[in-house]
Parts: C-alpha cells; structure tokens; sequence
C-alpha cells in the first residue's frame, strides 16, 4: 500500500506547532483516507471526534503510526482539545 503524501504533510504541520487541535488534521487529510488506512469505522471516528474521550490508545497509536509522529504528540492535540472544550463549558 503507497502511503498518502498528505500524512507527510501533516506530521510537518503537527511538529512545527501548525496544528493546534486534533480537529484541524481532517483539514489536511479526510477523514475517509484515515478510516482506510487505520480500518476504523467511519461513524465510529466521528463520535469519537466529538467525544475526544472515546479514543483508545490503541486507536491513537494507529493514527499517529499513520501520520508517523510520537503517539503523545496526537494525545496532546486531543487533551488540549478537551481542556479548551471544558473551559468553554464553564464560561
């Protein structure tokens, strides 16, 4: 299987701090190219989208083994993610 350019696109962006939320990677590679390439459930990757929470480790090594960045690095993007969720939420 020949890899997606985008995903090398993408690591550059999340490395260099150009992404600032999990979400923001769907603006560079579709989701439909991630839910190929992990086998993920389309339906499922979008609750989990919404509910950040949802995502299993398992899930967000895969993705990052795609992007070929460090697992945490996708974590962070989801936690902060989270976190300004919350903020907002309080607010």
């Amino acid at each position: 299987m020949v890899k997606d350019k985008r995903y090398n696109a993408l690591k550059s962006y999340i490395e260099t701090e150009g992404i600032k939320s999990f979400t923001e990677i769907f603006d560079i590679i579709p989701k439909s190219v991630i839910v190929r390439d992990a086998k993920l459930n389309y339906v499922r990757l979008e609750a989990k989208i919404k509910s950040p929470e949802k995502f299993t480790i398992k899930d967000l090594l895969t993705i990052s083994d795609l992007i070929g960045i460090d697992s945490r690095k996708l974590y962070n993007l989801i936690a902060l993610g989270m976190v300004d969720k919350k903020v907002g939420k309080k607010k």
